[in-house]
């Protein structure tokens, strides 16, 4: 069977040169194909129908075109495509011509123009959303993942109304930091395809519980460079925190550039990538956090030419 896309110039220049010496090349086109006609049409699909075509050769096939360009091949005597991988909502036109191996084509057939329809189908099932950890300063999440016929499902997390992750494929997970020691948040996923059709979870309504700790972590010491790192990119390793509170796999590293704090993080590690964006010399170090939120003194310093 030919591939889908026929790429016809190649193919006649290497059968022209491949004739005997002598040999009568056929310089009569194949019939055109009449009454292109759709038979049906999804939100990603249209198949078609036509009349045959005939030809002096046995080497010879239609060639179903898409807004006049293309080439999708089908042998005779067969005489109906169906057309996939369209766009919801999108305008096609669509016709068909008989060749034959050297090259000899029939006029084009009727055109057909078709809409695909919207779609108007939501994902499914709706996010499933649960709780996984509470702590006076962070807020533990995850989510199941919605499937959509059509298109990849993007998943929105939201806080008290307002988006904190976007676009998220497949299953969910987030940590909120910073939360309020005592307040409460409703929270709630939006799943959404390509064509904006969305499905909400359910609605979590979580508490956090006041500080009952006040004592920080001990400092991370020996911060140094990875041999990897390289401007903007500063890759960090050190020995990690001890709390009196809270396991080693639930500190949280902040990261401060020229004694300003940059960022969050990893929680739980020893390493971590910084980007910096400041040209010249930089003052890195890092500071622990428990869920209390305790903060440790300063690492060790380490400069960095970014």
């Amino acid at each position: 069977m030919r591939g889908s896309t026929i790429v016809v110039a190649i193919a006649l220049s290497l059968l022209v040169s491949a004739a005997p010496a002598g040999a009568v090349r056929d310089r009569s086109a194949p019939g055109t194909p009449t009454n292109l006609r759709v038979t049906a049409l999804t939100e990603t699909s249209v198949s078609l129908a036509w009349d045959p075509a005939r030809d002096n050769s046995s080497n010879w096939w239609y060639c179903v075109q898409h807004n006049f360009s293309g080439c999708i091949g089908v042998d005779p005597p067969k005489t109906t495509l169906t057309r996939p991988l369209l766009i919801p909502d999108h305008t096609y036109t669509l016709s068909v011509y008989a060749i034959d191996a050297n090259g000899n084509r029939s006029g084009d057939s009727n055109a057909v123009t078709v809409t695909t329809p919207p779609d108007t189908t939501p994902p499914s099932p709706a996010p499933v959303l649960s709780l996984v950890a509470v702590r006076p300063t962070r807020i533990s999440l995850n989510w199941t993942s919605s499937k959509d016929d059509i298109s990849q499902v993007f998943h929105t997390l939201e806080m008290d109304g307002a988006p904190v992750t976007s676009g998220q494929i497949g299953l969910g997970a987030y940590t909120l930091l910073d939360v309020v020691p005592g307040s409460t948040h409703t929270f709630q996923v939006t799943a959404k395809d390509a064509s904006d059709n969305a499905v909400r979870s359910n609605v979590l309504t979580v508490t956090t519980p006041p500080v009952t700790e006040t004592v920080p972590p001990t400092a991370p010491t020996n911060l140094t460079l990875s041999s990897e790192s390289g401007a903007p990119e500063i890759w960090l390793d050190w020995t990690p925190s001890t709390d009196n509170a809270d396991a080693p796999n639930l500190i949280l590293y902040d990261v401060y550039l020229n004694g300003v704090f940059a960022e969050h993080g990893i929680i739980g590690g020893d390493e971590t990538i910084v980007y910096c964006v400041a040209g010249g010399p930089t003052k890195v170090e890092l500071r622990a956090v428990d869920t209390s939120g305790n903060v440790s003194g300063p690492s060790n310093a380490i400069m960095f030419d970014c």
